[in-house]
């Protein structure tokens, strides 16, 4: 007994639920062009504090968990406001490294200092920002012996009549 092949409806709900949809052209480009490569800067900091303030040079931000917008819900349900209020977090809270990890993370010489250099332009380079179009985009034809299109040339016959459906091509027919 042949199987039954699975129908149509039930594979076009199979292929969205399984797939994203690719993102916009300029949605690409905007993405890249936010993309801050400064690890050479971050790693120099980070060595020049890992000695005297090691938690604080930290290169990973420490973690506030009022500021991460997946458990903002839980700081919304009803009895959480008040115990923040009564506590002092209710402005925004502190991370897992206290307020003055905050502070330096954010208002620091180091952060300054990369804040000012990223948005003077450093740190971006047309060839980390302009992604993955930059793969292959100077790639020129390879030509071979007989020409751009050799493989149809290669005999008389078909130097002088190439195809029989006639010639899309610009170069000569020679």
């Amino acid at each position: 007994m042949a199987e039954s092949a699975p129908s149509p409806r039930r594979a076009t709900s199979w292929h969205l639920s399984r797939f994203a949809p690719s993102p916009s052209l300029a949605e690409i480009q905007m993405r890249e062009k936010r993309f801050v490569l400064d690890c050479v800067a971050v790693e120099r900091i980070s060595k020049d504090y890992s000695v005297s303030l090691p938690k604080l040079g930290s290169v990973i931000p420490p973690y506030n968990s009022q500021k991460d917008y997946h458990v903002r819900g839980y700081f919304l349900a009803r009895p959480v406001p008040p115990v923040l209020k009564k506590t002092g977090q209710s402005n925004g809270g502190t991370s897992t490294y206290g307020e003055l990890a905050d502070r330096f993370q954010y208002k620091s010489a180091a952060a300054f200092y990369l804040l000012s250099r990223n948005n003077s332009g450093s740190g971006h380079s047309a060839e980390h920002t302009s992604g993955h179009g930059q793969f292959l985009s100077s790639v020129k034809p390879v030509i071979g012996y007989n020409g751009l299109y050799g493989y149809r040339r290669n005999t008389p016959s078909l130097r002088r009549m190439p195809s029989a459906f006639g010639i899309v091509t610009k170069s000569a027919i020679y």
